[in-house]
């Protein structure tokens, strides 16, 4: 394994699919070289930890990043606000955006255990490829799952002190997980498997331009990033209604008595049961697939349109494209778009 190398004149770039990935995996250069790093920082971290709605998530990461930033005295940072968990429907967030100044890309990797992860790294390849940046070094790092051949190692120990400030200042996951104590362990565990058993490192591999060329296990990727979407949603359903805690309840305390349901697969079936027969009416569906129903469900479906019923909410089944079809509801002059996914966290 080599030493990693930067020199003075040196630019790089920081990629995290959520903010906090970049202090885990790569706190160790914005530690060494801060002044020469900028780091974007793609999706709003929505999901996160714990049982905090989804609003309140957002705006309590987006202040733990700036935390973190401000601390670590960086060039420059950003974050893409994109929505956390579908990640893999933006790869090519970052089109216009000018990487012709660094040197060094550092980013998530396929390896990690986390299509949001994966989608980072297409994000990245795909920039580079578009622009044709093929003298940029792409770096890997580390995150949820160990590298199997990393090619690159930096000496931290002298930082590690500040790498775990960076990670601490992100207090809303290291309450879920102590990512601190994981990034320490790590770090030995990495010095001691390279035999510098005195020393701490952060390792690192090396990628070639065309690694990404695996459409067939992106498209995989996209499925699976689903299918963990409405894992956790049926999960965490299910927990609330254990504790007593109903949509209906939600809905009444905001006074929507009357409302339609977006989406009619398998979360909308179970949205319309559990709501039938309680105070809340629901006055229609609107899916833009030719749904079947049977003779039990006595319940209207129209293709979403302008001048149907008017209600006093939507809620929004489909968890994968959520932001676009609130956009495309709103348009249609509908009020009070609501996720499924983020009223059940809500409850």
């Amino acid at each position: 394994m080599r030493y990693m190398y930067i020199g003075e004149k040196e630019n790089i770039l920081i990629v995290a699919p959520h903010p906090d990935d970049e202090c885990i995996g790569a706190g160790g250069i914005i530690s060494c070289y801060a002044s020469q790093c900028d780091v974007v920082v793609l999706t709003d971290g929505r999901i996160g930890q714990g049982d905090i709605e989804a609003g309140e998530i957002k705006k309590i990461r987006k202040n733990e990043f700036l935390q973190e930033m401000q601390l670590a005295k960086v060039k420059s940072y950003r974050m893409l606000d994109l929505e956390d968990g579908v990640l893999m429907q933006h790869t090519d967030c970052l089109l216009g955006m000018d990487l012709s100044s660094y040197t060094k890309i550092f980013v998530t990797g396929t390896h990690d255990d986390h299509p949001d992860h994966t989608a980072a790294f297409h994000a990245v390849m795909n920039c580079i490829k578009e622009q044709k940046l093929f003298d940029i070094e792409v770096f890997v790092y580390e995150v949820h799952t160990a590298l199997q051949n990393p090619t690159h190692l930096l000496d931290i120990t002298e930082k590690i002190g500040e790498k775990l400030q960076l990670i601490k200042c992100h207090g809303s996951q290291v309450s879920q997980m102590p990512y601190d104590r994981m990034a320490r362990v790590t770090a030995e565990y990495r010095a001691l498997q390279n035999r510098m058993p005195d020393r701490l490192i952060e390792v690192y591999q090396r990628v070639g331009i065309g690694d990404n060329d695996e459409s067939t296990l992106f498209e995989l990727e996209q499925k699976l990033q689903k299918q963990i979407l409405f894992y956790q949603l049926f999960v965490k359903w299910f927990e609330k209604r254990n504790q007593k805690r109903y949509i209906k309840d939600f809905l009444l305390n905001r006074h929507y008595t009357e409302i339609a349901i977006y989406g009619y697969a398998e979360c909308g079936r179970l949205l319309y049961q559990e709501l039938n027969g309680s105070q809340i009416k629901v006055l229609y569906i609107m899916d833009k697939k030719d749904i079947k129903i049977s003779e039990e469900e006595d319940i209207k479906i129209y293709v979403p349109q302008k001048n149907l019923e008017p209600v006093q909410a939507v809620i929004v089944t489909a968890i994968y494209y959520y932001e676009e079809i609130k956009k495309e509801l709103e348009e249609l002059d509908y009020k009070n778009v609501i996720s499924l996914s983020d009223m059940i966290t809500a409850l």
